[in-house]
Protein backbone atom coordinates (compact mmCIF):
# COMPACT_ATOMS: atom_id res chain seq x y z
CA UNK A 1 0.00 0.00 0.00
CA UNK A 2 1.39 3.35 -0.89
CA UNK A 3 -1.24 6.19 0.47
CA UNK A 4 1.14 6.91 3.35
CA UNK A 5 -1.40 5.20 5.77
CA UNK A 6 -0.68 1.64 7.12
CA UNK A 7 -3.62 -0.41 6.45
CA UNK A 8 -5.45 -2.71 7.88
CA UNK A 9 -3.99 -6.12 8.62
CA UNK A 10 -6.62 -7.81 11.17
CA UNK A 11 -10.61 -7.51 10.91
CA UNK A 12 -11.87 -4.44 12.92
CA UNK A 13 -14.84 -6.40 13.11
CA UNK A 14 -14.36 -10.12 14.19
CA UNK A 15 -10.09 -10.13 14.40
CA UNK A 16 -9.96 -12.97 11.38
CA UNK A 17 -6.50 -12.28 9.09
CA UNK A 18 -7.33 -9.55 6.19
CA UNK A 19 -6.76 -11.16 2.72
CA UNK A 20 -5.42 -9.12 -0.76
CA UNK A 21 -8.02 -9.97 -3.09
CA UNK A 22 -9.32 -7.91 -5.99
CA UNK A 23 -13.01 -6.59 -5.15
CA UNK A 24 -14.83 -3.94 -7.65
CA UNK A 25 -11.91 -4.00 -9.91
CA UNK A 26 -8.90 -2.96 -7.44
CA UNK A 27 -6.87 -4.84 -4.99
CA UNK A 28 -8.25 -4.81 -1.36
CA UNK A 29 -7.64 -6.06 2.29
CA UNK A 30 -11.05 -8.40 2.93
CA UNK A 31 -11.69 -10.49 5.79
CA UNK A 32 -12.62 -14.15 4.71
CA UNK A 33 -14.35 -14.23 8.43
CA UNK A 34 -17.15 -11.53 7.97
CA UNK A 35 -16.90 -9.94 4.88
CA UNK A 36 -15.50 -6.80 6.13
CA UNK A 37 -13.25 -4.42 2.98
CA UNK A 38 -10.97 -2.42 4.03
CA UNK A 39 -11.34 1.01 1.77
CA UNK A 40 -8.61 3.05 1.20
CA UNK A 41 -10.47 6.30 1.14
CA UNK A 42 -9.00 9.78 0.82
CA UNK A 43 -8.35 12.23 3.75
CA UNK A 44 -11.26 15.25 3.59
CA UNK A 45 -10.69 18.93 4.43
CA UNK A 46 -12.10 22.06 3.73
CA UNK A 47 -11.41 25.27 4.59
CA UNK A 48 -12.67 29.26 3.93
CA UNK A 49 -11.71 31.89 1.88
CA UNK A 50 -12.86 34.95 3.84
CA UNK A 51 -12.08 38.78 3.46
CA UNK A 52 -11.81 41.64 6.39
CA UNK A 53 -11.55 44.90 4.86
CA UNK A 54 -11.00 44.26 1.23
CA UNK A 55 -8.20 41.66 2.53
CA UNK A 56 -7.93 37.95 2.37
CA UNK A 57 -7.46 36.27 5.89
CA UNK A 58 -4.16 33.82 5.53
CA UNK A 59 -2.34 32.06 8.39
CA UNK A 60 0.72 30.94 9.01
CA UNK A 61 1.05 26.79 9.63
CA UNK A 62 2.86 25.71 12.67
CA UNK A 63 2.77 22.48 11.72
CA UNK A 64 4.00 20.13 8.86
CA UNK A 65 3.51 19.72 5.90
CA UNK A 66 4.31 22.80 5.17
CA UNK A 67 5.27 24.49 8.13
CA UNK A 68 5.65 28.37 7.87
CA UNK A 69 4.18 29.00 4.83
CA UNK A 70 0.92 30.39 5.04
CA UNK A 71 -2.69 28.81 3.60
CA UNK A 72 -5.99 29.69 3.67
CA UNK A 73 -7.97 28.64 7.34
CA UNK A 74 -8.47 25.04 7.00
CA UNK A 75 -8.59 21.20 7.91
CA UNK A 76 -9.47 17.84 8.05
CA UNK A 77 -13.26 17.19 8.58
CA UNK A 78 -14.33 14.89 11.60
CA UNK A 79 -15.77 11.70 11.52
CA UNK A 80 -18.87 13.36 12.86
CA UNK A 81 -19.28 16.70 11.18
CA UNK A 82 -19.87 17.42 7.97
CA UNK A 83 -17.44 19.80 5.56
CA UNK A 84 -19.14 22.87 6.16
CA UNK A 85 -19.21 22.53 9.95
CA UNK A 86 -15.63 21.85 9.51
CA UNK A 87 -14.86 24.62 7.53
CA UNK A 88 -16.42 27.29 10.04
CA UNK A 89 -14.64 25.08 12.82
CA UNK A 90 -11.66 25.40 11.35
CA UNK A 91 -11.55 29.16 10.67
CA UNK A 92 -12.45 29.59 14.03
CA UNK A 93 -9.91 27.32 15.87
CA UNK A 94 -6.59 29.20 13.64
CA UNK A 95 -8.94 32.66 13.36
CA UNK A 96 -10.36 33.10 16.26
CA UNK A 97 -13.07 34.16 13.82
CA UNK A 98 -16.45 33.58 13.21
CA UNK A 99 -17.39 32.95 9.42
CA UNK A 100 -20.40 31.89 7.80
CA UNK A 101 -20.38 30.36 4.75
CA UNK A 102 -21.91 31.91 1.52
CA UNK A 103 -20.89 29.53 -1.75
CA UNK A 104 -18.65 26.54 -2.68
CA UNK A 105 -15.96 27.57 -4.62
CA UNK A 106 -13.79 24.66 -5.12
CA UNK A 107 -13.18 20.71 -5.10
CA UNK A 108 -9.80 19.70 -5.70
CA UNK A 109 -8.17 15.92 -5.20
CA UNK A 110 -4.66 15.86 -4.04
CA UNK A 111 -2.21 12.89 -4.37
CA UNK A 112 1.34 14.68 -2.85
CA UNK A 113 0.73 14.83 0.45
CA UNK A 114 2.87 12.50 2.63
CA UNK A 115 -0.12 12.26 4.94
CA UNK A 116 -2.15 9.89 2.09
CA UNK A 117 -4.23 11.27 -1.08
CA UNK A 118 -7.44 13.84 -0.30
CA UNK A 119 -9.48 15.99 -1.06
CA UNK A 120 -10.12 19.76 -0.08
CA UNK A 121 -13.51 21.47 -0.14
CA UNK A 122 -12.75 25.47 0.26
CA UNK A 123 -15.82 27.71 0.44
CA UNK A 124 -16.41 31.48 0.20
CA UNK A 125 -17.37 33.23 4.03
CA UNK A 126 -18.26 36.24 5.87
CA UNK A 127 -16.44 37.19 8.90
CA UNK A 128 -19.76 37.23 11.47
CA UNK A 129 -18.04 38.03 15.04
CA UNK A 130 -14.90 36.94 17.01
CA UNK A 131 -11.47 38.48 17.53
CA UNK A 132 -8.67 37.76 15.09
CA UNK A 133 -5.98 35.69 17.32
CA UNK A 134 -3.94 32.61 15.92
CA UNK A 135 -4.65 29.36 17.36
CA UNK A 136 -4.70 24.95 17.02
CA UNK A 137 -2.37 24.86 14.13
CA UNK A 138 -1.50 28.44 13.19
CA UNK A 139 1.17 30.73 14.26
CA UNK A 140 0.17 33.79 12.50
CA UNK A 141 -2.93 35.26 11.13
CA UNK A 142 -2.24 37.62 8.10
CA UNK A 143 -4.37 39.98 6.46
CA UNK A 144 -3.59 40.55 2.62
CA UNK A 145 -4.40 42.40 -0.23
CA UNK A 146 -4.65 40.70 -3.68
CA UNK A 147 -1.11 42.51 -4.63
CA UNK A 148 0.16 41.65 -0.86
CA UNK A 149 -0.08 38.31 -0.60
CA UNK A 150 2.74 36.03 0.39
CA UNK A 151 4.96 34.04 -2.10
CA UNK A 152 5.30 30.81 0.06
CA UNK A 153 1.58 29.47 -0.39
CA UNK A 154 1.05 26.42 1.27
CA UNK A 155 -0.93 24.46 -0.88
CA UNK A 156 -1.64 24.24 -4.58
CA UNK A 157 -5.53 23.76 -4.17
CA UNK A 158 -5.56 27.19 -1.99
CA UNK A 159 -3.22 29.07 -4.61
CA UNK A 160 -5.60 28.49 -7.39
CA UNK A 161 -8.07 30.16 -5.45
CA UNK A 162 -6.13 32.75 -4.41
CA UNK A 163 -5.24 33.24 -7.60
CA UNK A 164 -9.14 33.40 -8.44
CA UNK A 165 -9.85 35.86 -6.25
CA UNK A 166 -6.76 38.37 -7.17
CA UNK A 167 -7.98 38.24 -10.60
CA UNK A 168 -11.81 39.03 -9.95
CA UNK A 169 -10.46 41.81 -7.80
CA UNK A 170 -8.36 43.42 -10.03
CA UNK A 171 -10.92 42.62 -12.77
CA UNK A 172 -14.38 43.97 -10.88
CA UNK A 173 -12.96 45.49 -7.71
CA UNK A 174 -14.83 42.96 -6.04
CA UNK A 175 -14.10 39.36 -4.60
CA UNK A 176 -15.36 36.21 -5.71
Amino acid sequence: MTDGRTPYTYCPHCRAELQEEIVFGRSRRVCPECGFIYFRDPKVGAGVLAERDGKVVLVRRAVVPALGSWCLPSGFVEYDEGPEQAAVREFLEETGLVVRLNELLDVRQHKNDTRGPGVVILYRGQIVGGEISAGDDASEVGLFGPDELPEDIAFATHRRVLARWQEEVRRNGYSI
